[in-house]
């Protein structure tokens, strides 16, 4: 990314479940590694299990927030639970203040 930046106008957007960081409490699911097929049998009554899955989401978070920061990446997140339309004016607007 930093090398793409150096000539272009870069801007990572990434969509985001809220499900992704914390997990509802709905009892035993299934969950698919998209990359291997891999399929795991969760139980999600176990805060445990929960608080462990909540703790790496903040920890992938945490290094990909730094990953974008380092390249000097603007970043606009959107939610699956947010007004998308809001959110990237909302995003397009402090962009352009910042510019100011």
């Amino acid at each position: 990314m930093s090398l793409l930046k150096r000539r272009h106008e870069v801007l990572a957007v990434r969509l985001w479940d809220p499900r992704e960081i914390e997990l509802p409490d709905i009892g035993l699911i299934v969950m698919e590694d998209a990359e291997t097929g891999e399929q795991l049998y969760v139980d999600t009554h176990d805060r445990q299990f929960r608080a462990r899955f909540a703790a790496a989401a903040r920890q992938r978070e945490a290094a990909l927030n730094e990953a974008f920061k380092h390249a000097g990446v603007d970043v606009l997140s959107l939610s699956t639970a947010d007004d998308l339309v809001r959110a990237i004016v909302r995003f397009a607007a402090s962009r352009q203040q910042r510019r100011r």
